[in-house]
């Protein structure tokens, strides 16, 4: 979800409500995925490891992002979907770690997901997880992908990567080795369903052979 910065430049409105609007659109998008499109999963990079290098201030904007998102989305109650926050959450306030504990216990019999990834590296996530292998000693493919952030969710299929830049940015790096990458140069809040229903049709041409 790249962009939320240059979009609150381009159109002179502070961070907090550029990524207040990119809070907002993701559920806008997600919505429309599990409704016209046959998916389970939508996972969101919501906040890297390394935007933290700049400073606080921004670190800080999304921690309210994210309690006023747990608000709004508990008085609204109109979420028909499961919502699960990954990633390294340390460096939120207990208050708010037990809230969001709280907020992904709703539908949770929800066959639709949406997984918002926080503070998360994908090297990391290798790291941690050949560190949880090595005291377990059972060294396998199916062992390992079960340690990962991402463990009891299936690889991508399809990345979207909005703000123009075609590069993954540490995401995901294992999880990805077969998914098919589209690159746009669209900031996230500028994002429409027009743009998701073109890349859906561009996946839907693809032959998969998975190295075949």
């Amino acid at each position: 979800m790249d962009g939320n910065n240059r979009w609150s430049k381009n159109n002179n409105v502070s961070k907090y409500e550029s990524y207040k609007k990119g809070a907002n659109k993701l559920i806008e998008i997600t919505n429309f995925i599990f409704e016209k499109h046959k998916v389970n999963y939508v996972s969101a990079f919501a906040l890297s490891k390394h935007n933290f290098k700049r400073g606080s201030k921004l670190i800080n904007i999304i921690k309210n992002i994210i309690q006023d998102f747990i608000t709004t989305s508990k008085k609204s109650n109109n979420l028909e979907f499961n919502i699960q926050f990954k990633g390294n959450l340390d460096f939120l306030p207990k208050k708010l770690t037990e809230n969001i504990k709280i907020f992904e216990s709703n539908n949770l019999k929800s066959s639709k997901k949406l997984i918002i990834y926080l503070n998360y590296s994908g090297k990391e996530d290798i790291l941690l997880a050949s560190k949880k292998l090595f005291k377990l000693k059972k060294f396998n493919h199916k062992n390992f992908q079960k340690s990962l952030f991402s463990g009891d969710i299936p690889d991508p299929e399809i990345l979207i990567r909005t703000g123009g830049y075609k590069r993954i940015s540490d995401f995901m790096l294992y999880q990805i080795s077969f998914t098919e990458l589209f690159f746009t140069n669209k900031l996230w809040p500028n994002i429409n369903k027009a743009d998701i229903n073109f890349f859906f049709k561009q996946y839907n041409k693809i032959d998969r052979k998975f190295g075949n």
